[in-house]
């Protein structure tokens, strides 16, 4: 009877084992190594996040749940790209800076090279 308690007692202690995260995480990699899969070839985890806009491009605010309203339709350019597909993007208009979604921009429709003249006779150097 004693050792039946010990072999269910270490039973217990090998599913707990095996359970927990980090246990099973390394499991995880030793069979991906063992089936030869490089780990530079694996895709990133988690959401994909998405970064459509590079530095000074041209966008428009759209806006959302999180913009403030008086942003909403003014055209800007991205300044910054940070984490998770937030930009740091500057007004036209005033110069204003603001964090804002990706989801929240658009891109400005006629983006062309020939665009670019346009933007001299803008002025101020605040980019």
């Amino acid at each position: 009877a004693l050792q039946a308690a010990v072999q269910a007692f270490r039973r217990e202690e090998e599913l707990q084992f095996y359970r927990s995260p980090k246990r099973r995480r390394e499991r995880f990699e030793q069979d991906k190594s063992s089936y030869g899969e490089s780990n530079i070839m694996d895709p990133p985890r988690g959401r994909g996040v998405q970064f459509p806009f590079a530095v000074t491009d041209r966008v428009i605010i759209k806006g959302n749940k999180r913009t403030p309203q008086r942003f909403v339709g003014r055209e800007a350019i991205v300044t910054t790209q940070c984490l998770n597909g937030w930009y740091v993007v500057k007004t036209l208009d005033n110069a204003e800076s603001v964090k804002l979604q990706y989801r929240s921009l658009a891109k400005v429709a006629g983006e062309t090279l020939s665009s670019k003249p346009m933007s001299s006779k803008m002025g101020p150097n605040w980019l």
